[in-house]
């Protein structure tokens, strides 16, 4: 296999391109000078197909005729609330459609596979959480990932299929339109002034700028597949913090002065402490995050502050 370093010409696939990380993705791999595919269950435009995942014969059908040399698969649910709410969609959704995507990929013998998955499934480890750490997840969408995740290494190891399974922190930055995560809500309520509403608010989490999650993409990209744990990279930071201090520093931020609307209780099965060490990915991949909480807010408030405008909401 030809693993070039040049993204000139080669052609990607990425399902759930019309979502927050694959819209990123897909407009930096462009610049590079790439021909980019998607599938997206809301979007049709040109290049992007709409496709139920699960429909596998569809799925294989765009990777033969378009020639795929790489897939990125970001399509699935990645609410953890929606998990909750639906449990026997959330499971079949993300587990089904990623052994859709692998099952095609070793069909046709694709140059690389990668298969996103989430520090949740470090469940309540000790922090920061290693990328040998056993799973530990919980609630339907951290089990469904790690179910997804395991499958993958399975394909990887079984097959030889060149795969790599990112495990990301929260990531957060310009163009999110989830307005149940966290950053997006909060920012979204601080800057048409009413009060953020707040869970508990101790547990501690961080936060990755989408800008650093795209180059850790592009990082793997590049990157020539290797067997065992070398498939699997953490990408977070060092910057951790309550949520209950990350909503108090978007209202500063948004120059708000308004009361958190408090819920005392926590979330069910939340886990109080997640991040996760990044040094096999600075040392193997050359990767670190480059952009500080506070200057990613800031990015981020400036975009929001001109989509609510625009959109009047």
């Amino acid at each position: 296999m030809n693993f070039r370093n040049d993204m000139k010409n080669k052609k990607f696939l990425i399902t759930g391109i019309s979502g927050f990380v694959g819209s990123h993705l897909a407009k930096k791999l462009q610049t590079m000078g790439a021909v980019v595919y998607g599938t997206s269950r809301k979007k049709s435009a040109r290049n992007i197909f709409p496709l139920n995942l699960l429909n596998r014969f569809a799925l294989a059908k765009i990777l033969k005729d378009r020639k795929i040399d790489i897939c990125i698969h970001l399509g699935g649910i990645s609410i953890v609330q929606k998990g909750q709410l639906n449990p026997y969609t959330t499971f079949k959704t993300n587990i089904q459609a990623t052994l859709n995507i692998l099952e095609c990929c070793r069909k046709f013998g694709l140059e690389k596979v990668i298969i996103p998955s989430t520090s949740h499934v470090y469940g309540e480890n000790s922090v920061p959480f290693l990328e040998d750490y056993p799973a530990k997840p919980s609630r339907p969408y951290e089990t469904s990932k790690t179910a997804a995740d395991l499958i993958s290494q399975s394909y990887a190891e079984t097959f030889d299929l060149p795969v790599f399974i990112p495990r990301f922190v929260n990531i957060y930055g310009p163009g999110d339109l989830h307005f149940n995560r966290l950053i997006p809500k909060t920012i979204k309520s601080a800057l048409q002034g009413h009060p953020p509403t707040m869970w508990g608010g101790k547990a501690k989490r961080s936060f990755l700028y989408i800008d650093d999650a795209v180059d850790a993409y592009i990082k793997l990209i590049r990157q020539i597949p290797d067997s065992g744990s070398n498939r699997i990279f953490n990408f977070g930071t060092d910057e951790i913090i309550s949520v209950e201090n990350l909503i108090k520093k978007i209202i500063y931020l948004t120059s708000g002065s308004q009361p958190i609307q408090r819920t005392e209780e926590d979330r069910q099965h939340e886990i109080p402490v997640q991040y996760v060490s990044w040094k096999k990915a600075k040392k193997m991949l050359g990767w670190k995050p480059k952009v500080s909480l506070d200057r990613g807010l800031i990015k981020t408030i400036r975009w929001y502050r001109k989509f609510i405008k625009t959109h009047d909401q």
